[in-house]
C-alpha cells in the first residue's frame, strides 16, 4: 500500500475526482495505515507503562515495606545513638570522676607530704595556745602594767617589780599566770628579737624590754639615752620610712613635723633635755579632729592631715632627767641606760672585730641573715595558714592552691634547714668570740667606774663614745702576742692603764684614790672576789643602835671600834673569835695598835696569814680609823699594784694621741685641778 501513497497522483483529492466513494475509502486507507504506523510505536510504550506501573505498583509495596523496616531501623539506631549518648556520657563521667580522683590523690599525697611534718609542731602550737587562754588574764594584766610603768625605771628595779611584787601578788591572787612567765613570749616573738638585732639593738634582757616598750606603747616614746644606743637602733630600724631627726633647737622643726604628720614619716627628736615645746603636745597626745573623711591634727597655727604610719621618738642624752608628771602622761619615757652585761656583750663585738674580724664580719653577715630567713619564713608560715583558711570548695580541686603551698613548703623547709644551719654556725663563732670576753668584762667594768664619778662632780660625765675612743686605742696599742692568753692578758693590763691614765688626767686631784679603790673593788667584784657585806661595813660599820653588852678589854680601844666589832665578828668565820683573841692576847693587840704605821705591820695571833687585804682593812677600822686612807693606797698596791696609786704627769704627746678630731680636749685650770 505505502507503494501506492508514494505516488503523486494517488491522493484522496484526486481520487474524489472520480470517485468519492474511492476517496472516503482512500482515507480509511490512509488512516489505517497511519494507525498501523502509530499503533506499532506506541503499543510497546503502552506495555512499557503497564510493566512499568506493575513494576511500580510491586515496587510502591516494597517501598512501604523498606520504609516501614527503615523507620523501625531508625527508631532502633534513634534508642541506640541515645543509648550510646548515655553510655558516652556516663563514661567520660567516669573518666573525668577518675581523672578527678588521680588528681585529688595527687593532691591529697602533695598535701599530706607538704604538710606531714607540720602535723605535729602544729598540733602541739594549738594546745599551747589552747592551754595559753587560761593564761591570758594574769599575763595580760602583768604585760600591762609592765607596758605602763617600767619603762622609766633600770633593769634592777624592773626586775624586783615583776618578779619581787607582781608576779608573787597576781599568783596569790589566784590569778593563772604562766611558769616561769616571760614579758617577750607575750610582746614579741624570735622573729621579731632577729630584726631589731639586726637593726643593732642589743640582745641583752634589758634592750629587748626597751624594745618592746618602744614598739608596743601607746604613746610616743622619750628614750633616757646617754649612751646614744637608741638613736642609733631607731636611726636604722625607721631608715626605710624616710626618718627626719630634727631638734628643737632647729628653726624649721615644725616645717619637717608637719611634713612627716602628712605624709606618715618617721620623725626623731634628738637631744631632748628635761622641757620639751608645748607646741608639739596635740601630736604627743593625738588630739584628732575628725573632718568628713580625713583626720587632722594641730601644729602651731595649722590643721595638717594626720596618716597613721607616723611615728615620732624622743631621745635625751641626760643620764638622769627629772620630768614632771604632765610630760609622763604624754609620753613613755624608757630608760635605755647600758647595764653591765649588755655593755659587756658590746665591748666583745668591738673585741672581736679588732682581733678577729673574720669572725666579727661572718657573725653580722649570720646576724642580718637570720633575721631575714626568720622573716622570710614567718612570711610563708602566714601564707601557708592564710590559704589553707581561706580555701573555697574542696581544696583538693584547687590545683592553683595545691602548687602554691607545695612551691611554699619548700621554701620553708629550705629556709628552715638554712636556719638550723645558721644556728650551729652562731654557736661556733660565739664559741671563738667567748674567748675574747675577759677584755669585754673588764672594759665593762672600768666603764661603770669611770661613769660613776659624776656622782662627785657634773664635770666627770662621761659619754659611751668617747670611752670607745679609750678602749680602742687600748686594743690598737697593747702588745701582740701569738698565744691568745698572753694577748688577752696584754689587752686587759694596757685597757685598765690607759683607762686609770685617762681618768687621773680629768679629775681633781682629791678625787684619785677614791677612783683607784673603786676601780679595785670593782674589778674584784667581777671576779667573784668581793664580798658585799664586808664592803658594806667598810664604807659604814656596825649601823645597830643597840650597845655592846661588854665593855672594851681596854680603854684604848674606841667605843665606836669596840662597837664596830660586834658586828664584825658576824661576818664569818675568820672574825668569830676576835673579841675572845683580844681579851686573851690584849697586851699583843695594844702594841700593835700604838704602832705609827700599823697597816704595814703583821697583826697579832696570825691574823695577818688568814685575812685577805680586805678584811685586813676592816679590822684595822676598828682600831684605827685614822689610817684607812693610808691602808687604802696599800690595798690598791697589793691588789693591783704600786702603779695605780701614782697619777701619771701630763703628757701632752699622749693626750694628743687620744684624742681624735671629733673631740675638743679642754684644760681645766684651777686650784686643786
Amino acid at each position: 500500500v505505502k507503494v501506492y501513497f508514494r505516488k503523486s497522483e494517488f491522493t484522496p483529492d484526486e481520487v474524489k475526482a472520480i470517485s468519492s466513494a474511492g476517496a472516503g475509502l482512500l482515507k480509511w486507507v490512509y488512516a489505517i495505515v497511519n494507525y498501523y504506523g502509530v499503533a506499532k510505536t506506541v503499543n510497546p510504550k503502552r506495555q512499557a507503562v503497564a510493566h512499568a506501573e506493575k513494576s511500580l505498583r510491586q515496587s510502591s509495596r516494597e517501598l512501604v515495606a523498606i520504609q516501614s523496616e527503615v523507620a523501625q531501623l531508625t527508631a532502633q539506631l534513634a534508642e541506640l545513638k541515645e543509648k550510646y549518648e548515655q553510655g558516652s556520657m556516663e563514661e567520660k563521667e567516669l573518666q573525668d570522676k577518675a581523672e578527678t580522683m588521680a588528681r585529688r590523690l595527687a593532691a591529697a599525697s602533695k598535701l599530706i607530704a607538704g604538710l606531714g611534718s607540720e602535723r605535729e609542731r602544729w598540733t602541739n602550737d594549738m594546745e599551747v595556745l589552747r592551754s595559753s587562754r587560761d593564761f591570758l588574764v594574769g599575763e595580760c594584766l602583768v604585760a600591762s602594767a609592765f607596758l605602763s610603768y617600767t619603762g622609766a625605771f633600770n633593769f634592777d628595779f624592773r626586775s624586783r617589780l615583776l618578779a619581787g611584787k607582781w608576779e608573787p601578788d597576781v599568783r596569790e591572787r589566784k590569778l593563772p599566770l604562766t611558769e616561769p612567765y616571760k614579758l617577750e613570749k607575750l610582746l614579741t616573738s624570735d622573729v621579731e628579737t632577729n630584726r631589731w638585732a639586726s637593726e643593732g639593738l642589743p640582745q641583752d634582757e634589758l634592750s629587748i624590754q626597751n624594745g618592746i616598750l618602744t614598739t608596743r606603747s601607746s604613746r610616743y616614746p622619750l628614750c633616757i639615752d646617754p649612751q646614744q644606743q637608741a638613736v642609733a637602733w631607731i636611726k636604722k630600724k625607721e631608715a626605710k620610712s624616710s626618718l627626719k631627726v630634727c631638734s628643737f633647737n632647729d628653726s624649721d622643726f615644725l616645717k619637717h613635723l608637719e611634713i612627716c604628720v602628712n605624709l606618715g614619716f618617721s620623725y626623731l627628736f634628738e637631744n631632748v633635755d628635761e622641757y620639751i615645746d608645748p607646741i608639739i603636745d596635740p601630736v604627743l597626745e593625738k588630739n584628732l579632729v575628725r573632718k568628713g573623711a580625713t583626720r587632722t591634727v594641730k601644729i602651731g597655727d595649722k590643721d595638717v592631715e594626720w596618716d597613721d604610719s607616723f611615728r615620732m621618738y624622743l631621745t635625751s642624752k641626760l643620764s638622769n632627767p627629772h620630768y614632771g608628771p604632765e610630760t609622763f602622761g604624754k609620753v613613755m619615757i624608757i630608760n635605755y641606760s647600758v647595764t653591765l652585761s649588755g655593755l659587756e656583750d658590746q665591748l666583745l663585738n668591738e673585741v672581736v672585730k679588732h682581733e678577729r674580724n673574720d669572725l666579727a664580719e661572718q657573725k653580722t653577715l649570720l646576724v642580718e641573715e637570720v633575721s631575714e630567713l626568720s622573716g622570710m619564713l614567718k612570711e610563708l608560715e602566714d601564707t601557708l595558714l592564710y590559704e589553707l583558711a581561706n580555701s573555697t570548695g574542696n581544696i583538693l580541686d584547687n590545683t592553683e592552691l595545691i602548687s602554691t603551698l607545695e612551691q611554699t613548703k619548700v621554701k620553708a623547709t629550705e629556709i628552715s634547714e638554712k636556719l638550723e644551719e645558721a644556728k650551729v654556725t652562731s654557736s661556733e663563732i660565739d664559741v671563738a668570740c667567748a674567748s675574747y670576753r675577759p677584755v669585754a668584762k673588764r672594759g665593762s667594768i672600768l666603764f661603770f667606774v669611770m661613769a660613776s664619778l659624776s656622782t662627785l662632780n657634773n664635770m666627770y660625765e662621761l659619754s659611751l663614745a668617747l670611752y670607745m675612743v679609750v678602749f680602742l686605742h687600748a686594743l690598737a696599742k697593747s702588745e701582740p702576742d701569738v698565744i691568745l692568753e698572753s694577748r688577752l692578758e696584754n689587752i686587759i693590763a694596757t685597757l685598765t692603764e690607759n683607762c686609770y691614765a685617762y681618768t687621773c688626767r680629768s679629775i681633781f686631784e682629791t678625787h684619785k684614790l677614791m677612783f683607784s679603790l673603786q676601780m679595785t673593788l670593782q674589778i674584784q667584784e667581777g671576779d667573784g672576789e668581793l664580798d658585799r657585806n664586808q664592803l658594806d661595813f667598810f664604807l659604814k660599820g656596825n649601823l645597830s643602835l643597840e650597845k655592846a653588852a661588854e665593855k672594851p678589854p681596854g680603854d684604848w680601844i674606841s667605843e665606836s671600834g669596840w662597837h664596830d666589832m660586834q658586828r664584825l665578828v658576824t661576818m664569818g668565820d675568820k672574825f668569830v673569835n676576835l673579841l675572845s683573841d683580844i681579851k686573851r692576847a690584849e697586851p699583843e693587840w695594844r702594841a700593835w695598835y700604838d704602832l705609827e704605821v700599823p697597816e704595814s705591820a703583821p697583826m697579832p695571833q696570825n691574823y695577818s696569814e688568814t685575812l685577805s687585804p680586805l678584811e685586813k682593812m676592816l679590822v684595822l677600822r676598828c682600831f684605827r680609823v685614822d689610817r684607812i686612807f693610808v691602808a687604802i693606797t696599800k690595798f690598791v698596791i697589793d691588789t693591783m699594784g704600786e702603779k695605780y696609786v701614782q697619777p701619771p704627769v701630763l703628757n701632752y704627746a699622749e693626750v694628743y694621741e687620744q684624742s681624735t678630731p671629733l673631740v675638743p680636749v679642754i684644760f681645766v685650770l684651777s686650784p686643786g685641778a
